[in-house]
């Protein structure tokens, strides 16, 4: 794993158009030696706080450090992955639950709920009920506009499969693999890590340059506007790179979580592949520029450039609803922290926090 100084960080989650997606149990694998902590608890019970010590503490003693942020609220953390130990420690609440598959043995649940003041919780519990419901139901609504934004995106994408030659995009795609992806000796695949670059937050559209930066020494940035043509470069790239043996981070589009895959990084390699559209500007180390209207049939783009136009701007006014409505889960989100604020006993989530760091 590439050693670096800079800051290495994903979103690890999504609200997708139908459900929250959740990128978690991609951090780690049960069935491997490792010591991987989920915590449970409430809102406000010092998860993010506790996390961001170890981060540093990690950090400071060289260990490669991957941060995962919370798109709901990007100044917090949800997760920190020290792959070379063996070590990972993430929030397992709601909405991403994880389980223990072998607990005990490679997983360890720490309950921060023991610091919590029941009596007090409980006398709050109009006050907690309400506050939860209106936060759910900010951010259906904002699942709801991801919908409709993710249903204008694949219609823009098919008015541009008419002008698009595929057979052109697929003979590029394959030297492009041949020109940056060297052969290895042996069989063994690599792994696919599924992460998300970017995110759809209440600070609006988020992307982390930083960590393409950190892991690469050229970036190649596939300039793509309706996200039409570089999907399918990424994606031929990055089963050419697992199939000769690379570990690969594959990021995926929020509102496509499934299967839309926008950037990835070879850190074996030092080499990542960014789509650049109106949401992700270029990143100013940038080494080589894709121009995917080499691959269009011009008169037919003039055609359809006007509709294109219409449904970039619709796309855009449901992003931005998007973001409104998760600026009001937000403040929900704070005002329901500070009655479990209130009722912690934060000496306890120290101790907590004490052992695990003694433990590292």
């Amino acid at each position: 794993m590439t050693k670096t100084i800079l800051p290495v960080s994903f979103f690890l989650g999504a609200n997708n158009k139908t459900k929250y997606c959740s990128l978690f149990d991609n951090l780690y694998n049960p069935y491997e030696k490792g010591s991987n902590i989920i915590l449970k608890g409430g809102p406000g019970t010092g998860k993010s706080t506790l996390m961001k010590k170890i981060a540093k503490k990690l950090e400071d003693k060289g260990y490669f450090t991957e941060r995962g942020f919370c798109s709901a609220d990007p100044s917090s953390l949800d997760a920190v992955s020290a792959p070379e130990i063996g070590f990972t420690i993430f929030d397992g609440t709601s909405p991403h639950i994880i389980e223990p598959t072998l607990p005990g043995v490679t997983e360890h649940l720490v309950d921060l709920g023991t610091a919590w003041n029941r009596e007090k919780l409980k006398e709050h519990i109009n006050e907690i009920g309400e506050l939860t419901k209106s936060n759910k139901a900010q951010h259906k609504k904002v699942a709801d506009f991801m919908r409709a934004a993710s249903h204008i995106e694949t219609q823009s994408v098919l008015i541009c499969a008419d002008f698009i030659d595929k057979e052109k995009v697929l003979r590029y795609a394959k030297r492009l693999s041949a020109r940056i992806l060297p052969s290895k000796k042996g069989n063994q695949k690599g792994k696919l890590k599924k992460r998300f670059l970017s995110g759809i937050t209440p600070d609006g559209v988020v992307l982390f340059h930083e960590t393409p930066v950190a892991l690469s020494e050229k970036i190649i940035t596939i300039e793509d506007e309706y996200n039409a043509v570089s999907p399918f470069i990424v994606e031929y790239v990055c089963n050419e790179a697992i199939a000769k043996g690379y570990d690969v981070y594959a990021c995926f589009c929020p509102l496509f979580p499934e299967y839309k895959l926008e950037h990835i990084i070879i850190p074996e390699l030092k080499i990542s592949l960014f789509t650049e559209n109106s949401y992700h500007y270029s990143i100013d180390d940038t080494t080589k520029k894709i121009h995917v209207s080499r691959f269009y049939d011009g008169f037919l783009y003039d055609k359809n450039k006007e509709k294109l136009k219409f449904l970039k701007k619709a796309k855009r006014e449901l992003i931005d609803e998007c973001v409104k409505k998760l600026i009001l889960a937000k403040d929900i989100h704070d005002k329901l922290e500070e009655y479990y604020i209130n009722a912690t006993d934060f000496g306890v989530i120290n101790d907590i926090g004490d052992k695990i760091l003694k433990n590292i």
